[in-house]
Protein backbone atom coordinates (compact mmCIF):
# COMPACT_ATOMS: atom_id res chain seq x y z
CA UNK A 1 0.00 0.00 0.00
CA UNK A 2 1.32 3.44 -0.93
CA UNK A 3 2.04 5.95 1.83
CA UNK A 4 -0.39 8.90 1.95
CA UNK A 5 1.05 12.12 0.51
CA UNK A 6 2.70 14.44 2.99
CA UNK A 7 0.93 17.77 3.42
CA UNK A 8 3.27 20.65 2.64
CA UNK A 9 2.71 24.37 3.03
CA UNK A 10 4.37 27.41 1.44
CA UNK A 11 7.48 28.38 3.40
CA UNK A 12 7.87 24.84 4.75
CA UNK A 13 10.88 24.84 7.15
CA UNK A 14 13.68 22.45 6.33
CA UNK A 15 14.86 19.70 8.66
CA UNK A 16 18.02 21.72 9.28
CA UNK A 17 15.96 24.72 10.38
CA UNK A 18 13.91 22.60 12.76
CA UNK A 19 17.07 21.07 14.23
CA UNK A 20 18.50 24.57 14.68
CA UNK A 21 15.36 25.55 16.60
CA UNK A 22 15.76 22.58 18.95
CA UNK A 23 19.48 23.30 19.48
CA UNK A 24 18.61 26.94 20.26
CA UNK A 25 16.07 25.63 22.77
CA UNK A 26 18.85 23.64 24.45
CA UNK A 27 21.06 26.75 24.57
CA UNK A 28 18.42 29.03 26.11
CA UNK A 29 17.37 26.33 28.58
CA UNK A 30 20.97 25.95 29.77
CA UNK A 31 21.47 29.75 29.89
CA UNK A 32 18.30 30.21 31.92
CA UNK A 33 19.22 27.44 34.35
CA UNK A 34 22.67 28.99 34.78
CA UNK A 35 21.20 32.44 35.44
CA UNK A 36 18.75 30.95 37.92
CA UNK A 37 21.54 29.26 39.88
CA UNK A 38 23.70 32.40 39.87
CA UNK A 39 20.83 34.61 41.09
CA UNK A 40 20.00 32.10 43.81
CA UNK A 41 23.63 31.94 45.01
CA UNK A 42 23.93 35.73 44.92
CA UNK A 43 20.53 36.83 46.28
CA UNK A 44 18.92 33.75 47.81
CA UNK A 45 15.23 34.38 48.44
CA UNK A 46 13.00 34.68 46.37
CA UNK A 47 15.09 33.16 43.55
CA UNK A 48 14.71 29.71 45.05
CA UNK A 49 11.07 30.04 43.88
CA UNK A 50 11.95 30.75 40.24
CA UNK A 51 10.39 27.46 39.18
CA UNK A 52 7.01 28.84 40.24
CA UNK A 53 7.33 31.74 37.82
CA UNK A 54 8.28 29.35 35.00
CA UNK A 55 5.23 27.16 35.67
CA UNK A 56 2.94 30.18 35.97
CA UNK A 57 4.19 31.51 32.63
CA UNK A 58 3.67 28.16 30.94
CA UNK A 59 0.20 27.44 32.34
CA UNK A 60 -1.36 30.81 33.27
CA UNK A 61 0.32 33.23 30.89
CA UNK A 62 2.87 35.96 31.21
CA UNK A 63 0.58 38.54 32.85
CA UNK A 64 -0.26 36.33 35.82
CA UNK A 65 3.35 35.12 36.15
CA UNK A 66 4.85 38.61 36.05
CA UNK A 67 2.33 39.99 38.52
CA UNK A 68 2.99 37.14 40.94
CA UNK A 69 6.75 37.55 40.53
CA UNK A 70 6.66 41.27 41.27
CA UNK A 71 4.61 40.60 44.40
CA UNK A 72 7.26 38.07 45.44
CA UNK A 73 9.94 40.83 45.11
CA UNK A 74 11.72 39.39 42.09
CA UNK A 75 13.78 41.87 40.11
CA UNK A 76 11.68 43.29 37.22
CA UNK A 77 14.64 42.77 34.88
CA UNK A 78 14.97 39.11 35.90
CA UNK A 79 11.21 38.59 35.42
CA UNK A 80 11.38 40.34 32.06
CA UNK A 81 14.07 37.94 30.86
CA UNK A 82 12.46 34.87 32.41
CA UNK A 83 9.01 35.46 30.90
CA UNK A 84 10.43 36.18 27.46
CA UNK A 85 12.81 33.23 27.40
CA UNK A 86 10.21 30.79 28.77
CA UNK A 87 7.87 31.59 25.87
CA UNK A 88 10.81 31.41 23.47
CA UNK A 89 11.89 27.98 24.74
CA UNK A 90 8.33 26.67 24.34
CA UNK A 91 8.30 27.86 20.73
CA UNK A 92 11.75 26.44 19.97
CA UNK A 93 10.80 22.98 21.26
CA UNK A 94 7.11 22.65 20.40
CA UNK A 95 7.06 24.37 16.99
CA UNK A 96 9.36 21.72 15.38
CA UNK A 97 7.32 18.94 16.97
CA UNK A 98 4.14 20.47 15.57
CA UNK A 99 5.59 20.86 12.08
CA UNK A 100 6.70 17.23 12.00
CA UNK A 101 3.27 16.16 13.28
CA UNK A 102 1.56 18.31 10.67
CA UNK A 103 3.69 16.98 7.82
CA UNK A 104 2.94 13.40 8.86
CA UNK A 105 -0.75 13.70 9.64
CA UNK A 106 -1.08 10.17 10.98
CA UNK A 107 1.51 10.99 13.65
CA UNK A 108 -0.32 13.93 15.24
CA UNK A 109 -2.33 11.81 17.64
CA UNK A 110 0.75 9.82 18.55
CA UNK A 111 2.53 13.03 19.57
CA UNK A 112 -0.44 13.90 21.73
CA UNK A 113 -3.63 15.85 22.12
CA UNK A 114 -1.65 18.96 22.99
CA UNK A 115 -0.41 19.44 19.43
CA UNK A 116 -3.86 18.70 18.09
CA UNK A 117 -5.39 21.35 20.35
CA UNK A 118 -2.74 23.88 19.32
CA UNK A 119 -3.62 23.13 15.70
CA UNK A 120 -7.33 23.77 16.34
CA UNK A 121 -6.70 27.04 18.19
CA UNK A 122 -4.34 28.29 15.49
CA UNK A 123 -6.85 27.41 12.77
CA UNK A 124 -9.55 29.34 14.60
CA UNK A 125 -7.45 32.53 14.33
CA UNK A 126 -5.81 31.84 10.98
CA UNK A 127 -8.33 33.63 8.75
CA UNK A 128 -8.23 36.76 10.92
CA UNK A 129 -4.44 36.98 10.96
CA UNK A 130 -3.63 35.78 7.41
CA UNK A 131 -4.65 38.98 5.51
CA UNK A 132 -2.16 41.03 7.54
CA UNK A 133 0.81 38.64 7.53
CA UNK A 134 3.65 39.69 9.83
CA UNK A 135 1.73 42.72 11.11
CA UNK A 136 -1.17 40.45 12.05
CA UNK A 137 1.15 38.20 14.04
CA UNK A 138 2.67 41.20 15.84
CA UNK A 139 -0.76 42.46 16.89
CA UNK A 140 -1.84 38.93 17.82
CA UNK A 141 1.05 38.55 20.29
CA UNK A 142 1.12 42.11 21.65
CA UNK A 143 -2.62 42.18 22.37
CA UNK A 144 -3.32 38.57 23.37
CA UNK A 145 -6.68 37.00 23.96
CA UNK A 146 -7.43 33.68 25.67
CA UNK A 147 -5.38 30.78 24.30
CA UNK A 148 -3.15 33.10 22.29
CA UNK A 149 0.49 34.03 22.55
CA UNK A 150 3.87 33.32 20.91
CA UNK A 151 3.39 29.55 20.60
CA UNK A 152 -0.01 29.73 18.91
CA UNK A 153 1.21 32.69 16.84
CA UNK A 154 4.20 30.69 15.57
CA UNK A 155 1.86 27.92 14.42
CA UNK A 156 -0.40 30.45 12.71
CA UNK A 157 2.69 31.80 10.93
CA UNK A 158 3.42 28.28 9.73
CA UNK A 159 -0.16 27.69 8.59
CA UNK A 160 -0.28 30.92 6.55
CA UNK A 161 3.05 30.14 4.90
CA UNK A 162 5.48 32.56 6.55
CA UNK A 163 9.13 31.42 6.72
CA UNK A 164 9.90 29.86 10.10
CA UNK A 165 12.77 32.23 10.93
CA UNK A 166 10.66 35.30 10.10
CA UNK A 167 7.85 33.93 12.24
CA UNK A 168 10.23 33.31 15.17
CA UNK A 169 11.70 36.82 14.97
CA UNK A 170 8.23 38.37 14.69
CA UNK A 171 6.61 36.58 17.62
CA UNK A 172 9.69 37.00 19.84
CA UNK A 173 9.93 40.74 19.17
CA UNK A 174 6.21 41.21 19.81
CA UNK A 175 6.42 39.16 23.00
CA UNK A 176 9.34 41.24 24.30
CA UNK A 177 7.36 44.44 23.69
CA UNK A 178 4.26 43.02 25.37
CA UNK A 179 6.19 41.78 28.40
CA UNK A 180 7.97 45.12 28.79
CA UNK A 181 4.67 47.00 28.68
CA UNK A 182 3.06 44.67 31.23
CA UNK A 183 6.04 44.77 33.64
CA UNK A 184 6.09 48.56 33.50
CA UNK A 185 2.34 48.87 33.98
CA UNK A 186 2.05 46.38 36.84
CA UNK A 187 5.11 47.78 38.62
CA UNK A 188 3.59 51.25 38.43
CA UNK A 189 0.17 49.99 39.60
CA UNK A 190 1.75 48.06 42.48
CA UNK A 191 3.59 51.19 43.65
CA UNK A 192 0.48 53.33 43.28
CA UNK A 193 -2.10 50.98 44.83
CA UNK A 194 -1.07 47.53 46.08
CA UNK A 195 -4.67 46.52 46.75
CA UNK A 196 -5.79 47.29 43.22
CA UNK A 197 -2.75 45.46 41.85
CA UNK A 198 -3.66 42.40 43.90
CA UNK A 199 -7.28 42.52 42.66
CA UNK A 200 -6.01 42.62 39.09
CA UNK A 201 -3.69 39.67 39.74
CA UNK A 202 -6.45 37.58 41.31
CA UNK A 203 -8.69 38.42 38.37
CA UNK A 204 -6.06 37.20 35.92
CA UNK A 205 -5.72 33.90 37.77
CA UNK A 206 -9.52 33.54 37.88
CA UNK A 207 -9.75 34.12 34.13
CA UNK A 208 -7.00 31.58 33.47
CA UNK A 209 -8.57 28.92 35.70
CA UNK A 210 -11.99 29.64 34.20
CA UNK A 211 -10.55 29.18 30.73
CA UNK A 212 -9.03 25.82 31.68
CA UNK A 213 -12.31 24.63 33.21
CA UNK A 214 -14.30 25.78 30.19
CA UNK A 215 -11.97 23.93 27.81
CA UNK A 216 -12.07 20.81 30.01
CA UNK A 217 -15.89 20.74 30.18
CA UNK A 218 -16.18 21.32 26.43
CA UNK A 219 -13.76 18.46 25.77
CA UNK A 220 -15.80 16.13 27.99
CA UNK A 221 -19.00 17.10 26.17
CA UNK A 222 -17.41 16.43 22.78
CA UNK A 223 -16.25 13.01 23.92
CA UNK A 224 -19.72 12.23 25.24
CA UNK A 225 -21.28 13.18 21.90
CA UNK A 226 -18.81 10.99 20.01
CA UNK A 227 -19.25 7.99 22.31
CA UNK A 228 -21.52 5.24 20.90
CA UNK A 229 -24.84 4.64 22.60
CA UNK A 230 -25.50 1.20 24.18
CA UNK A 231 -27.84 0.18 21.34
CA UNK A 232 -25.40 1.03 18.59
CA UNK A 233 -23.87 -1.87 16.76
CA UNK A 234 -20.97 -2.08 14.34
CA UNK A 235 -21.51 -0.51 10.89
CA UNK A 236 -22.62 -2.88 8.11
CA UNK A 237 -19.78 -4.54 6.24
CA UNK A 238 -19.18 -3.23 2.75
CA UNK A 239 -19.26 -5.89 0.04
Amino acid sequence: MNEPPIARLPGEPSSATLRAFVHAGHFFSLATLTLWVLMYLWKGDPYDQTWQIILLTAFFGRAAALGAGLNMDFSPFFLYYLAAVTDLILVLYIFPAFVVGYQHLTGVRYIGNYLENLHKVALSYKDRVAPYGVVGLLVFVIFPFWSTGPLVASIIGYLIGLPAVITLICVTAANILAIGAWVGFYDWLHDWNKGLAMVLLVGLFALAIGGFLFAWVRRIKKRALKAPTPGDGPPPRQT
